[in-house]
């Protein structure tokens, strides 16, 4: 062994005192060059490939030679010998299968200058080395394989023992790990996703020596909007697996490039690698592209009965869930629609889906047809894309796209018609939709808030806030209003359901707490959903002990005193007990409208809120059923409103129409808490249009207040 006298072969009293010598500031990271180096972000090499890289033909003291000493880098090999230098570093020679050897050292933490962006590391890696070996001032020698990660430095020839043939080192080394240990790699370096996009690598964990962990999955350095799931998100001991990482941006998510660390941690272990993410302008306009909503959901799509499928008859693209158009061999019609609104700044706009055509029919004509078209508001054919026959039967799917940038700044539908005749079938089946458009300005976006945001409820009783949105950009949809975490017992409604387009508005949110539900603190998330974004926001929800009784103040709350309407006031024929539209229980109810022509009806109750009363809550059960074929125009309506003794509007708690009819019964609920000590009425009032009716049909209202 020969070590360089200039290096290494020193007096052992000056051994442990030195911490200075050629280059130092590049070795310890005190150049004004280190903050640039990512520390995040490591590249993986070999031995040869670094001891390939050309010598330089002179060295700076004090400047880096770019790119190599300006990156870090990350080699597997073999721990051959080490020792404690004189300059008090720990000077280690490395080798590979081929007996290439190159050095790497890990300076003393004490002879780091302040700001080395290096020291936390330099004294982790010291750290790590002083665990498993003790360095002195003769060279050991060994025989480990271990993984380094450490700062490139070229070294001048000194005869240093194991140099590189350039000189190359590793200087300083900022991680060391001994066997056992897991490399964490992705199978693509770079990824592009547009606005409201989707993206996915497979992410592997692999083992060396006898490592035996959890190794758990985590990403950072997403830019704003965008989220990273891994399935799974963790790999079980020992800790080698496969994970599908997807990255999902949002509408709102900055354009621009990333650099995402995908790390792995485990056994004590943190091991990371790098993904290049690049967020186009582009953006997907469409809800429930795949039809992974199920079928009890299909929304926004309104579709024929039958046509959202899971079936194993006929596969879907992706996923569990496709459209399955006809294939009844009979005479049929099916049709899916979404109403979407293209952006007024749209440079590009495509529309394209997944479409598979399997057929019956032998005749070489075209006996069932599919038809793609854009349709406005009300349902007028503006153009047919394309028609698709039996004569276009092929197996596997194939994707279909069409250019719509012509209809930016209206609001259109996407219309799928097919039609089968009375013998053999044809089944047309779509799957995975987009309508892709690329913006020019600010983003298309919501966001959503609530007021307030904390709620002080007690048992038995409610609380309200109201919920709001606000619009940017060309952002132009429906926002649907949803609510998660709410305490066992507890119960939220929306008045209304959702904010009408373009999206800016305001929902009163009526959370109902029951009697059993425990006392405690609690936060409940609200989502709004609309054009492919998703936003929500928090309200903390404290729920305390009743510590009384509960009155219900209503009379004849489910009009079951039939024609004798008492204590209620109402407009002729609101009471009724026909089986045209069921009621919720018993026998009567109260049916406002449904004539199909201009009319309004009315019903009201006073009643007196005690003041003394801890909290106060309306709600009632309604059903909206609608002939109006509009997903946009609220052209009927029933307000909710709480007026004074004399019939002035103190507030309209909520307002429904012929956008919100549903099958079935909804329960409604509202905070009349600030009413306390006032005497109110409880109005409701339905106001119908000239044409197509709508029935708002209401029963079992309670007003139930808390009492001490």
């Amino acid at each position: 062994m020969v070590v360089s006298l200039a290096a290494l072969i020193l007096p052992s009293h000056t051994a442990l005192a030195q911490c200075n010598s050629e280059r130092w500031s590049i070795k310890t990271g005190t150049d004004a060059q280190a903050s640039s180096i990512n520390l995040n972000s490591a590249t993986s090499t070999t031995i040869a490939n670094l001891t390939a890289i050309s010598a330089p033909s002179n060295i700076p003291e004090n400047q880096r030679i770019q790119p190599t000493e300006t990156t870090l880098w990350r080699i597997s090999a073999t721990l051959v010998k080490f020792i404690h230098a004189y300059d008090s570093d720990y000077h280690m020679v490395f080798a590979d299968g081929q007996g290439r050897t190159m050095i790497a050292e890990i300076p003393d933490p004490n002879c780091i200058g302040p700001g080395s962006p290096f020291a936390a590391g330099i004294a982790h890696a010291r750290a790590q080395f002083d665990a498993k070996f003790t360095a002195t001032e003769d060279f050991r020698e060994v025989n480990v394989p271990v993984q380094i990660t450490g700062v490139g430095f070229f070294d001048y020839q000194e005869g240093q023992e194991g140099i590189a043939p350039n000189a190359i080192e590793l200087h300083p080394i900022i991680d060391i790990t001994f066997n056992p240990y897991f490399t964490i790699s992705s199978s693509v370096q770079s990824m592009t996703i547009a606005r409201g996009g989707v993206g996915t690598s497979t992410i592997t964990s692999t083992l060396s020596g006898n490592f035996n962990s959890t190794v758990n999955l985590s990403a950072t350095g997403l830019p704003s909007g965008a989220t990273a799931n891994f399935s799974p998100a963790s790999f079980g001991a020992p800790g080698n697996g496969i994970s599908t990482l997807t990255i999902t941006t949002a509408i709102s998510t900055p354009p621009g490039t990333y650099n995402v660390t995908v790390n792995g941690a485990g056994g004590g272990q943190t091991r990371s690698t790098q993904i290049n993410l690049t967020v186009s302008t582009s953006q997907q306009l469409l809800g429930n592209s795949g039809f992974e909503n199920g079928s009890s959901n299909p929304a926004p799509w309104t579709v024929t009965s039958g046509v959202i499928d899971s079936s194993g008859f006929q596969a879907p693209h992706t996923g569990s869930w496709k459209a399955w158009l006809n294939g009844y061999g009979s005479t049929h019609t099916d049709s899916i629609l979404q109403t979407v609104s293209i952006p007024s700044n749209a440079t590009n706009a495509t529309l394209s889906f997944w479409l598979h055509i399997d057929t019956a029919e032998t005749a070489a004509i075209a006996n069932d047809t599919l038809k793609v078209q854009i349709r406005n508001s009300s349902g007028t054919v503006l153009s047919t894309l394309a028609t698709y026959s039996n004569l276009n039967a092929a197996s596997g799917y194939s994707q279909q796209s069409f250019d719509v940038i012509s209809y930016k700044g209206q609001t259109v539908q996407v219309y799928l018609v097919g039609v089968e005749n009375s013998k053999l079938k044809t089944s047309f089946v779509v799957d995975d939709f987009a309508l892709t458009v690329t913006t020019s300005g600010t983003p298309a976006d919501f966001s959503i808030g609530a007021s307030p945001s904390s709620l002080t409820i007690a048992q038995s009783g409610s609380g309200a806030a109201t919920i709001s949105t606000s619009i940017a950009g060309s952002f132009n949809s429906s926002i649907a209003l949803s609510v998660s975490g709410l305490p066992a017992g507890a119960t939220a409604n929306f008045a209304p359901t959702s904010i009408a387009a373009p999206g800016s508005g305001s929902s009163n949110m009526t959370i109902l707490v029951g009697s059993a539900t425990a006392t405690g603190s609690y936060n409940v998330t609200v989502t709004g959903t609309g054009g492919g974004i998703t936003h929500s926001t928090t309200v903390s929800v404290t729920v305390v002990g009743s510590g009384g009784s509960t009155q219900q103040l209503l009379g004849n709350p489910g009009f079951e005193n039939g024609s004798n309407a008492a204590p209620w006031t109402v407009t002729a024929g609101v009471i009724d007990s026909s089986s045209t539209e069921a009621s919720h229980r018993g026998s009567w109810k109260a049916w406002l409208d449904g004539y199909g022509s201009t009319h309004t009806d009315s019903l009201l109750q006073t009643v007196t809120i005690p003041s003394t009363a801890k909290s106060a809550g309306l709600s009632f059960w309604l059903h909206i059923d609608t002939k109006e074929t509009s997903t946009t125009r609220a052209y009927d309506t029933l307000r909710v409103q709480v007026r004074n003794s004399s019939g002035t509007v103190l507030a309209t708690l909520g307002t429904y129409s012929n956008l919100n009819a549903a099958s079935g019964y909804q329960l409604v609920s509202f905070d009349l808490s600030s009413y306390r000590g006032q005497t109110v009425q409880i109005y409701l009032v339905g106001d119908e249009d000239f044409s197509l009716q709508t029935s708002f049909v209401v029963d079992d209202f309670a007003l139930n207040a808390i009492m001490p």
